[in-house]
């Protein structure tokens, strides 16, 4: 199991997807040079339990599973287990996902637009 995997997480199979994709030095550089911040997500699950991820595109270009309090980050964002499925599949728009008030954001509003790009940049499935 990855070190980013959560269990009862959907979005457990796209965080390990984005950890493989900032493994490759190309992508993480190009990932960091985009963003340059870190972005904390915190999403609720299915069954009410919340966890944390820490997405480092400051520095290290890595993610991992947030133990206790999240780090102090650029911008966090909070949302739905399954919310943030469809928004890293490109099936949901973040700014609706927000407007709806599905998905709350604190901190800096641009770094938190910057971050599709990023997913769409390590995603290895096919484009369609």
């Amino acid at each position: 199991m990855s070190k980013v995997a959560a269990e009862g997480f959907d979005s457990s199979e796209f965080l390990t997807l984005l950890e493989a994709g900032l493994s490759d030095d190309a992508t993480r550089k190009k990932a960091i040079s985009g963003v340059k911040a870190v972005i904390v997500f915190t999403l609720k699950n299915k069954d009410g339990k919340d966890q944390s991820w820490a997405l480092d595109l400051k520095k290290e270009g890595t993610i991992s599973k947030v133990e206790g309090t999240a780090p102090k980050s650029d911008v966090q964002l909070i949302l739905k287990d399954a919310d943030f499925v469809k928004l890293a599949e490109g099936k949901a728009n973040g700014q609706k996902l927000f407007m709806n008030g599905k998905l709350k954001v604190k901190g800096n509003l641009m770094k938190a637009t910057a971050i599709e790009s990023v997913f769409k940049a390590v995603d290895p499935r096919p484009k369609l």
